[in-house]
């Protein structure tokens, strides 16, 4: 009987969501990255000083899909299914109308990616491996091994996170399966002044970004990070990260 009595609940709670969610479905999100108002994707690569601009860009409603680190293809292919639950799951009326057709959807799920102007950061891949060690959320390798161990077994860009991938660079967030950048603009962490300017700029105004630093890893600032290694795990971090160092033309 207790059993039935909280399976009850559990339905009507569902059931008030549910309906709550169709008198509402502007309050329906596809995701942090994708921002409707602004008509802009960024996609927010870990400890890359992401907080900062999610902060900035942070949207009110319920998410389709939470996850905050979705890469580029992910979010693109989100799209049109976001926009089909918003448009034909939210029938809120009748006589039924304002629903588009399939194509007329899937038409403006293309139009949507190809115009939103898609941003992100990337950041020096050795600076960035020393936030990764020390770092609070996820898994924080620091109290559990010392640096040089750490590099050793670094082998993801997100190895450490909350929401870990198997994207072995940087760059993997950025791109297609065939490797084609999909973004307009990849500013660096390093130069992020000058970056929210190019975007601020190159958007007519419309992406109004501002320098807060929000450091949680005071150990790992980029000014400290060299400290930190001796020349075997310089060269691993090298080898292991060689496209993103190559692509955006970082040094040690």
């Amino acid at each position: 009987m207790r059993f039935l009595k909280q399976r009850w609940l559990a339905i009507r709670n569902t059931d008030k969501e549910q309906r709550n969610s169709r008198s509402n479905p502007s309050q329906l999100l596809l995701n942090e990255a994708f921002n409707e108002s602004l008509r802009c994707i960024f996609i927010a690569i870990p400890k890359t000083g992401t907080t900062s601009i999610r902060t900035q860009l942070k949207q009110e409603g319920d998410f389709l899909i939470p996850n905050p680190h979705l890469n580029i293809v992910q979010i693109r292919d989100c799209i049109y299914p976001y926009l089909l639950r918003r448009n034909v799951g939210m029938n809120i009326g009748f006589p039924t109308s304002g629903i588009q057709s399939d194509h007329q959807l899937r038409n403006t799920a293309l139009s949507c990616f190809d115009e939103y102007f898609k941003f992100s950061f990337v950041r020096n891949p050795w600076s960035r491996a020393v936030s990764l060690y020390f770092r609070k959320e996820g898994h924080s390798m620091s109290q559990f091994m010392d640096f040089q161990s750490f590099c050793s077994q670094h082998f993801y860009a997100s190895d450490t996170c909350l929401h870990p991938t198997l994207h072995q660079n940087q760059l993997d967030w950025l791109t297609d399966l065939s490797g084609k950048l999909l973004m307009n603009y990849v500013g660096k962490l390093e130069a992020f002044d000058q970056a929210i300017q190019i975007i601020n700029e190159s958007t007519q105004g419309r992406i109004r970004l501002q320098f807060k630093h929000e450091n949680r890893n005071p150990r790992s600032l980029a000014t400290s990070y060299r400290d930190f290694y001796d020349d075997r795990s310089r060269e691993i971090i090298a080898k292991r990260f060689e496209k993103d160092i190559d692509t955006f033309k970082y040094s040690f």
